[in-house]
C-alpha cells in the first residue's frame, strides 16, 4: 500500500479535515496538499506555499472540530502503530513504525530497532505494511 495513512492529529475548517501543521497561543498551522489561498482559507492569517511544506495558519476560533487519527498495522507479522512520512531526502515516502506489542523479543525478532525505556520502531516501505486499520475518534476542541 503506497498512500498509507499515518497517526496524527486532525483539525476541521470549514467541513474539511486537515493535518496538523503545528500551533501556538491562539493558532495553528494546518498541512494542505498544495499550495494554499484566500479563496479556500478565507480566515488564513498566513500562508506557506513551498511545495515540499505547503501550510496555512489559522486562527484557533475558526475551527469546528479536533480528530485522533490512529493507524495500525502488520510488519512481519508483528503489530505497528504507523507513525509520521517523511516528506524530504533520500527516505521521501518512508513512514516510521513504533512496536505496538509488549514483548521486546518479539520486536527483535521482526527487525525494529531501540530499547525497553524508547521502544522499538524502525523507518519503512509503506510497500511492506499489511493490513492497515485506522481509528478516528473526535476529540474536545481546544480553541486556546
Amino acid at each position: 500500500m503506497t498512500n498509507v495513512p499515518v497517526s496524527q492529529t486532525l483539525l476541521e475548517y470549514r467541513g474539511e479535515r486537515y493535518p496538523l501543521h503545528s500551533g501556538g497561543d491562539g493558532y495553528v498551522r494546518l498541512q494542505t496538499d498544495g499550495a494554499p489561498s484566500h479563496q479556500n482559507f478565507p480566515d488564513a492569517i498566513e500562508f506557506n506555499d513551498d511545495p515540499h511544506d505547503p501550510w496555512v495558519k489559522l486562527p484557533r476560533t475558526a475551527l469546528s472540530a479536533r480528530y485522533a487519527q490512529k493507524v495500525t498495522a502488520r510488519w512481519h507479522g508483528v503489530p505497528v502503530i504507523v507513525g509520521e512520512r517523511v516528506r524530504r531526502g533520500l527516505s521521501r515516502g518512508m513512514v516510521m513504525i513504533r512496536h505496538e506489542g509488549v514483548e521486546p523479543a518479539t520486536a527483535i525478532a521482526a527487525g525494529l530497532r531501540g530499547n525497553r525505556n524508547d521502544g522499538w520502531s524502525a523507518l519503512v516501505s509503506p510497500y511492506e505494511l499489511e493490513r492497515v486499520r485506522v481509528k478516528t475518534t473526535r476529540l474536545p476542541l481546544v480553541r486556546e
